[in-house]
């Protein structure tokens, strides 16, 4: 541990191990994260330093004191750490256990022997996450990582070292896809050691989506219109009557980026499918995010992440997004419509003093050229599919009436946030502001050279368009009367 680790930097190893773990303390602090979590050193000896805690600020303070001495017993200190876990289990039957164990990889003097410690591992359902540092490689400790269902990490720089304990699968065992476990009885040193060839080291582990994600979801006017009826037979709770509600204004007022598609079977789930904004990075695609509100919304906001990747600073790689609308500037007044306002104009305008990839936000402030790129060439690749391909995607096919002048002749489609130029004609603004990027002509009318200071906003169509959303999803009495006389 006291030689040098990330090749040629000069940083001992077991300065990389503080650094590491203080970022993972860090890390799980801003994320809320309740983690019980214990310290081992192994050296010659195999100690405890802190036991269990949920105090992360004592625990970094233990880290700090680390120093390198001795060999290296890391199988015995496997043992170790299940015995203590075990203990942990007793007292917590449905907590999640996990060693997260940093070392150069090297094990000298242990008396335990690799095979026995992993089948004891996997009997007790511990999963072992490893961070192989420096250019030592130990196959044994990745197979131990692999067969008891963890990762095994090993990052090259100090950069990759502080992104891999930024993400939020490696930090907590919560949102991460669980991997299959190997069999105790299987369990040899060649199979150990096999398993790097066939799984290599790992980078980012899957998250896990909600199990509604694979539920048929259908447009906003379907469901509010059941939702109502319930709600007037007194079936909803107070936390259904305020869904309903934000459903409703956001069906009756959409926003011109944002298509809310909710669940069939749940309609406390939503997808959501938002357009990228103009003139940004993100402006050719289409990103899919999922909205889940919790027992306790509206006291708590519900839980928005993005499905879709993509490139930013305030987005992790599992989706989360770090916006203080989910936190500390939240309360029960704030409406869906505040949050997704407050997701898409950080797409318009990131906020890399506030971070949750801090490599990218470190690129953003000093390579903005760079980042622009990287953002747009990842925009087109995960998030290239147009909107009318997604929503065929998810949703099947909705007849539905309009009257001709509530359609945009340009989207096929009801008007959102209808413009009407000084000639009368009446488009959907984002579909004409496309078109004059390629044309500087009315788009039915060749003759008639058309600005975008010629638009202005048709607020008398949108106000009809409106009323025409909120019919939709009424019952009249006449309605009532045909059924009763039938």
């Amino acid at each position: 541990m006291s030689k040098k680790c990330y090749g040629s930097v000069d940083i001992q190893r077991i300065h990389a191990v503080k650094e590491l773990f203080d970022n993972f303390a860090s890390r799980s602090l801003a994320y809320d994260f309740h983690h019980v979590i214990g310290l081992v050193k192994f050296d010659s000896t195999v100690t405890m330093l802190h036991t269990f805690t949920e105090t992360l600020e004592k625990f970094k303070d233990h880290v700090r004191t680390l120093e390198a001495s001795g060999r290296t017993k890391l199988y015995d200190a496997l043992q170790h750490g299940k015995l203590e876990l075990e203990k942990v289990k007793r007292k917590f039957p449905d907590c999640r256990l996990r060693i997260l164990c940093l070392t150069d990889g090297l094990d000298v003097g242990s008396t335990n022997k690799p095979v026995p410690v992993t089948i004891d591992l996997i009997k007790s359902n511990i999963i072992v996450d490893s961070v192989l540092l420096g250019e030592v490689e130990n196959n044994i400790l990745h197979g131990i990582s692999i067969a008891t269902g963890g990762c095994c990490f090993k990052p090259e720089t100090s950069k990759d070292g502080l992104k891999l304990f930024e993400i939020e699968t490696v930090l907590s065992l919560e949102m991460r896809k669980p991997k299959c476990k190997a069999d105790p009885s299987s369990i040899t040193e060649d199979l150990l050691k096999g398993f790097f060839a066939t799984h290599g080291y790992d980078k980012s582990p899957e998250a896990i989506l909600p199990s509604q994600m694979s539920s048929q979801v259908t447009v906003t006017q379907n469901v509010l219109k059941k939702k109502i009826q319930e709600a007037k037979d007194g079936r909803f709770m107070e936390k259904d009557r305020r869904i309903l509600e934000e459903l409703k204004s956001l069906h009756c007022d959409p926003h011109p980026y944002i298509t809310i598609l909710p669940s069939e079977s749940d309609f406390t789930f939503w997808k959501i499918l938002m357009e990228g904004p103009p003139d940004t990075p993100y402006e050719k695609g289409v990103f899919e995010l999922f909205c889940q509100f919790g027992s306790e919304y509206p006291v708590k906001p519900p839980t928005v992440r993005f499905v879709t990747r993509i490139y930013h600073c305030n987005i992790n790689s599992v989706g989360r997004i770090c916006h203080n609308i989910f936190d500390r500037n939240y309360n029960a007044q704030i409406t869906m419509r505040d949050i997704l306002e407050a997701v898409f104009g950080l797409l318009i305008a990131p906020e890399p003093q506030d971070p949750l990839d801090s490599i990218l936000a470190e690129e953003y402030l000093t390579s903005h050229e760079k980042y622009e790129q990287e953002a747009k060439k990842q925009t087109e690749e995960s998030a290239g599919e147009s909107l009318d391909a997604k929503e065929k995607k998810l949703v099947m096919p909705v007849p539905q009436y309009a009257p001709q002048h509530l359609i945009c002749p340009l989207t096929k489609k009801i008007f959102v946030d209808p413009v009407r130029t000084k000639y009368g004609a009446v488009y959907e603004q984002k579909a004409v502001h496309k078109h004059l990027r390629r044309s500087r002509f009315d788009p039915f009318d060749p003759k008639i050279l058309l600005r975008r200071t010629d638009l202005k906003p048709d607020h008398d169509m949108k106000k009809i368009v409106k009323e025409f959303r909120s019919n939709q999803i009424q019952e009249t009495s006449l309605e009532l009367g045909a059924v009763d006389m039938a």
